[in-house]
């Protein structure tokens, strides 16, 4: 009989009683296995990869693509791997590098640079000889504890120092490069002028600080307002707001309400918009994908939705429950074709990418305040550790004490 245990964690879990709670759970179960049981770990690319969580087991695994369309292969890998392991054909070891670098959630989408050398680099040193696995973590600027920012992992057959040296190329190659993982993203304004004017849509705009899947409350306003007072025409977006939905259903597909959407969780995603339009569809929010998504999911429910159209085909399709738009059915589920718009505005950073690049002539960022912000010295951190760049600029790698 085979025994081992493989878990599928996060890699930013953070609790109040324990920061690294992914370090602490695969701690607890290194614990109750013993020391000679293969123990495998599957992280997200976004984990804040700590020492604890690799101490603790025999082989750890990262997405190697953001957005996240590998969450099979990686975990399969790590699966791989440990079944290997307990039939004795390898003899994992592994070594982490965490050099001081956090990298701005602009500059975290794997197909294109600066990301696309750091993939490159982990996929090198995976073919060098006697390495059997190799990763690279973009880390969670939003989660603040002593080990966010990025992480280098080297997974190598019974030698510690090949797998050391692997891990130190990559985190180097990382360092001499922190400068192009610095944020520099268009305002609101200039995004919503971009996509207006452009020759041709759909231009699809990121709503930066309206993150969904990063805790964004799915409800922020600043591009829609910038869009009506710029007269923005063939312009579509969701926004959470139960309330409007039930207005909307009360008054019933073809009538013509005014209600006062978005902007209910908290004044630092905007105010509620006076919108008036024709109520075009009622749905049950619930909608399956065959498509490729951000995680794999599948299936998924917003709740009941409302299709509102308002004055120049602007279009606000209203949810129930609070859902990323990692999924293009979630318009066509409603009768809506974002394709024919000419401004479509996606809560996300990467993660829409998949639903949205097939149709988008144009993909740009928006650099909207909330709570998944762009502007990383807009939040109060605590327990990071010191110096980090870029917070720090004379941070340096390796350290003195290294």
């Amino acid at each position: 009989m085979l025994f081992r245990s493989l878990l599928a964690q996060h890699g930013a879990a953070v609790s109040a009683e324990f920061p690294d709670a992914d370090g602490e759970v695969a701690a607890r179960v290194r614990a109750l296995v013993g020391p000679d049981i293969p123990v495998g770990m599957a992280l997200d690319m976004h984990g804040n990869v700590s020492h604890k969580m690799i101490d603790s087991t025999t082989v750890t695994t990262i997405y190697r693509t953001n957005p996240h369309i590998d969450a099979r292969v990686r975990a399969r890998e790590c699966a791989d791997l440990i079944v290997r392991t307990v039939r004795g054909e390898i003899h994992p070891v592994q070594h982490l590098e965490t050099p001081p670098i956090v990298i701005n959630i602009v500059k975290q989408y794997t197909g294109e640079e600066p990301m696309a050398s750091v993939v490159a680099d982990a996929i090198a040193v995976e073919a060098w000889p006697g390495v059997l696995s190799t990763s690279a973590a973009e880390g969670y600027p939003y989660a603040d504890v002593a080990e966010m920012g990025m992480a280098f992992l080297v997974v190598a057959d019974g030698d510690r120092e090949l797998a050391a040296r692997g891990a130190r190329w990559m985190a180097q190659r990382a360092w001499d490069m922190r400068h192009a993982f610095v944020g520099d993203t268009p305002t609101p304004d200039q995004a919503i002028a971009h996509a207006m004017s452009a020759a041709r849509g759909p231009v699809v705009i990121m709503d930066v600080g309206d993150n969904i899947g990063g805790g964004g409350p799915a409800d922020s306003t600043f591009l829609l307002d910038i869009a009506m007072r710029r007269g923005a025409r063939d312009y579509v977006q969701t926004l959470y707001d139960p309330g409007a939905v039930k207005a909307s259903v009360a008054a019933g597909v073809g009538a013509t309400v005014t209600l006062d959407i978005g902007g209910h969780t908290n004044a630092m995603h905007g105010r509620p918009i006076r919108f008036t339009g024709v109520v075009r569809a009622i749905t049950d929010g619930k909608w399956e994908d065959w498509r490729p998504t951000h995680g794999g999911q599948r299936f998924f429910d917003a709740g009941t939705m409302a299709v509102v159209e308002g004055t120049g085909n602007v279009t606000v399709v209203l949810t129930s429950n609070r859902c990323g738009n990692t999924s293009i059915e979630q318009l066509y589920s409603c009768g809506v074709r974002p394709e024919r718009k000419q401004v479509v505005i996606a809560k996300g950073v990467v993660s829409p990418r998949p639903a949205y690049q097939p149709i988008a002539a144009e993909i740009i960022l928006a650099n909207t305040a909330g709570v998944t912000s762009a502007d990383l010295d807009s939040f109060t951190y605590v327990h990071r550790r010191r110096p980090l760049y870029p917070f720090e600029g004379e941070a340096t790698w390796p350290s003195a004490d290294e």
